[in-house]
């Protein structure tokens, strides 16, 4: 199942009066690259992949650590963020 985009520019600057981001999911694709999934007030209830700020392509990161750290530092949220890594893959590395 494809999840459409929400574009990083609409979670920072673009953000709207009084949204908030409700749910995030960082999930790891099966060649071993992170995202994250976003579900955010202003948009219902359906999960977005997160795209570049300006562009229309998923924000893909090595290691979930990174991905973890924009959530917080560049998203400003401080709710529960769900780690899924992808069956079958144990590299410590991409962690």
């Amino acid at each position: 199942m494809e999840l459409e985009l929400i574009l990083e520019r609409e979670l920072t600057t673009q953000r709207p009066p009084g949204g908030s981001i409700t749910d995030i999911h960082v999930c790891q694709h099966e060649c071993g690259k992170w995202h994250i999934n976003i579900r955010v007030s202003w948009r219902g209830t359906s999960l977005f992949h997160v795209g570049l700020y300006d562009k229309k392509r998923i924000r893909l990161y090595k290691k979930a650590s990174s991905a973890i750290r924009h959530i917080v530092l560049g998203y400003g949220y401080e709710g529960v963020i769900h780690v899924h890594p992808y069956h079958g893959l144990q590299e410590a590395s991409s962690f």
